[in-house]
């Protein structure tokens, strides 16, 4: 799937609904990704993000399923072969009076910890006291800014295997799930 160290991550509006390309530094396209519209988010707050390679085949799934006290998102890798979906993250926002911190939960992976400012959009991800992952906002320009539109610079330490990867990106899509969500209300 997608095992570069460095991704950039960039979003563009489609009708109605946020697409994103996935490249790598030098601008090759390893993917794409689009906000999923279900008859069912109309009547509640549920979202997600599918995601693709760069061949079109579905790769990963992000839902943000309706919740009450804490933001919970959910990662879905998806079997190229049968389609199938198993979990392989899930990310939950603690409560944190000046930061934003979530923890994550990678199959078969120690727990991850998503730590960052507030009002910074820059986020580190750690585990048992290394920093393995940086998501990293840059700057899309002044007109796509004030249409809320972001590219993310993704760093993943080298050596971590591609379901970490791929957690990675999921992550990186529910932190901005998580933003858009909190523009809106």
């Amino acid at each position: 799937m997608f095992t570069s160290n460095e991704l950039i991550i960039s979003q563009y509006q489609a009708i109605g609904r946020d697409e994103f390309t996935i490249t790598d530094p030098q601008g090759v396209q390893l993917g794409t990704a689009r906000q999923t519209r279900k008859l069912g988010d109309l009547f509640k707050a549920s979202r997600g993000v599918e995601v693709f390679d760069a061949t079109g085949t579905p790769v990963l799934t992000i839902e943000d399923p309706v919740n009450f006290f804490f933001d919970r998102y959910a990662v879905h890798r998806i079997d190229p072969e049968s389609g199938e979906h198993s979990e392989l993250a899930h990310i939950t926002k603690r409560f944190a009076w000046f930061n934003a911190k979530y923890d994550v939960d990678i199959a078969g992976y120690p727990q991850i910890e998503v730590y960052g400012e507030s009002f910074q959009p820059d986020h580190t991800l750690s585990s048992q006291g290394r920093n393995i992952a940086q998501v990293n906002a840059q700057s899309p320009g002044l007109g796509r800014a004030l249409m809320g539109k972001t590219a993310y610079r993704i760093i993943i330490e080298p050596g971590l295997d591609e379901n970490v990867h791929a957690a990675v990106i999921g992550i990186a899509f529910a932190l901005d799930m998580r933003k858009k969500k909190m523009r809106e209300s």
